[in-house]
């Protein structure tokens, strides 16, 4: 390595360092993102940086943090879905480096002649938490030419902390928000609000943060043992941002505000989104994993982030008390053709079967002792059977303790309120 290499290097993991000290503090989030990204623009010597984040319903981008020259004008600022480099990235996900904004024909100038800034040239890259966008992160410059892979990979590095970072905010937010209609829930939901105030404040942004560089040899080359232990806490870090996910569902379903979003789309299409989480969470375990579709099944017309949500919290369960054997998931056409029945079959620990009438009940485990040791607080289930109702799908169990459990779905193909 070069002197002016090992220089670029020393001063990225620097900035990922300081990044990580700012995510500890308890600065506003809005405070904390600016100076991120404010850090970010002098390591990286450019003339301005913003982080814009997207509306799922429209897609378009808004400003939510800016530093540099004419940062004060871009505040709450809005770009039409797809529009310019940031719209661009938004929509592939891919992140982009513009040489020359003259030789672009994608290039928005609109905020150039509102703000009156010289936009010669641009790297933008998306900000995503388990796969999902939320946003993007945006550097500019008034030279043509300012950017290459190295500024890249340094934007990809800080867009990952600050992904994190965003989205446990918002969850918090949204846990806050419903909270007081919480209150009047009954006093076993009122043990799992205290439970999951407990969670949140265990620092899940420090710890996922400082992980993904470690993991990302930001800061030094790691040993397979290493890797093993840092990999076994990402994914207890994600099991804590999967509570605070499963209270919002909860919480969304006492407030009256879930509502069914129909959508045309393969079960393939889902299974595909949720696969490589599967095969994380089994990490370590001596579990095949198997997805039988049946060939050419049809479409379905439904709400997919709902069917999602089932899916992967049935499957969860499977990953969870599955320590050897396999998890097989299979998916076909039910009689009369109107309905997709998939089974997802394991041979984990099994369910004694005075339990199974309290299987789908929140905050019932029926596992005792071994669901003590494996966290979890008898949620996923509970929610993957109301978001079954909603859609009028069924969901049965079969199970004997110690020899597996096998869910039955059977999900109409065609979503009707009536």
């Amino acid at each position: 390595m070069n002197p002016a290499d090992s220089i670029e290097a020393e001063s990225e993991v620097r900035l990922l360092a300081h990044i990580a000290e700012l995510i500890g503090t308890s600065l506003p989030l809005a405070e904390v993102i600016t100076s991120a990204i404010r850090l970010t623009s002098l390591v990286m010597g450019v003339d301005g940086s913003s982080i814009l984040l997207v509306d799922h319903d429209s897609g378009a981008l808004t400003f939510y943090a800016a530093v540099g020259e004419k940062a004060d004008q871009l505040k709450n600022v809005t770009l039409a879905k797809g529009e310019g480099i940031a719209g661009f990235v938004a929509e592939t996900g891919l992140p982009v480096v513009v040489s020359d904004v003259r030789r672009e024909t994608r290039f928005s100038g609109r905020m150039d002649q509102m703000t009156g800034f010289n936009t010669r040239s641009i790297a933008c890259v998306p900000l995503k938490v388990r796969g999902e966008l939320t946003g993007v992160l945006e550097a500019v410059s008034r030279k043509a030419g300012s950017f290459g892979d190295k500024e890249l990979d340094t934007l990809t590095a800080v867009a990952a902390p600050v992904a994190i970072m965003i989205e446990n905010a918002r969850l918090i937010s949204e846990v806050r928000g419903l909270h007081d209609k919480l209150a009047e829930a009954s006093r076993v939901k009122g043990e799992y609000l205290a439970t999951m105030t407990h969670e949140l404040r265990t620092p899940i942004n420090i710890v996922i943060g400082n992980l993904d560089l470690l993991l990302g040899g930001f800061v030094g080359e790691v040993s397979d043992k290493q890797r093993k232990c840092m990999e076994t806490s990402m994914r207890n870090s994600g099991e804590a941002l999967n509570l605070a996910s499963g209270i919002l569902d909860l919480s969304r379903f006492e407030a009256g505000q879930v509502a069914v979003r129909v959508e045309e789309f393969r079960l393939e299409e889902v299974w595909s989104e949720l696969e490589l989480l599967f095969r994380i969470g089994l990490s370590g375990k001596a579990v095949e994993l198997i997805w039988e579709p049946q060939a050419s099944l049809p479409p379905l017309k439904t709400d997919r982030i709902k069917l999602k949500t089932i899916l992967s919290n049935i499957v969860f369960n499977s990953v969870k008390y599955t320590d050897r054997g396999s998890i097989r998931v299979s998916a076909s056409l039910s009689e009369p053709e109107d309905r997709i029945r998939i089974d997802v079959q394991d041979t984990g620990s099994g369910i004694p079967e005075e339990f199974l009438p309290l299987l789908f009940e929140p905050f019932r485990q029926a596992q005792g002792a071994l669901t003590r040791s494996r966290g979890g607080v008898g949620l996923g289930l509970a929610i993957a059977k109301r978001m079954g109702n909603l859609l009028r799908a069924t969901i049965e169990v079969e199970s004997m303790a110690g020899k597996g459990t096998t869910f039955h779905i059977q999900v109409p193909r065609c979503y009707s309120a009536e």
